[in-house]
């Protein structure tokens, strides 16, 4: 088990390291607490909530319900592929929740006699 570098003598192999004269010395690489000096923080960890409603957790804003978003995404691209500008704003509003398609439907079935 004689690698190229390994000469057997009968008190073990001795590895023989070859140098490239050409080659340039290997650049050691400094570490981040060399360049800058280690600060420390002094600010207390959070805390674990202890209890409900105690402020601790954020609350999402209104979302729009998802057929709602579904209506929205399918107007917002069927008005870009036919370029009917009108149409992807109007999905646009959906998804932003400015504008209902479930309120209109019904606003128009109640102006119909």
């Amino acid at each position: 088990m004689s690698g190229a570098n390994e000469s057997q003598r009968p008190d073990g192999p001795v590895r023989e390291t070859v140098t490239d004269p050409t080659t340039e010395p290997v650049v050691r690489t400094t570490l981040p607490s060399e360049v800058v000096k280690p600060t420390r923080s002094d600010t207390v960890p959070q805390q674990g909530s202890t209890q409900p409603g105690d402020g601790s957790e954020v609350h999402a804003g209104p979302q729009v319900p998802f057929k709602e978003q579904v209506i929205g995404i399918s107007q917002k691209t069927r008005g870009t592929i036919t370029g009917n500008k009108g149409l992807k704003e109007h999905g646009e509003a959906i998804l932003e929740g400015k504008a209902s398609f479930f309120a209109e439907k019904e606003a128009e079935k109640n102006a119909k006699p």
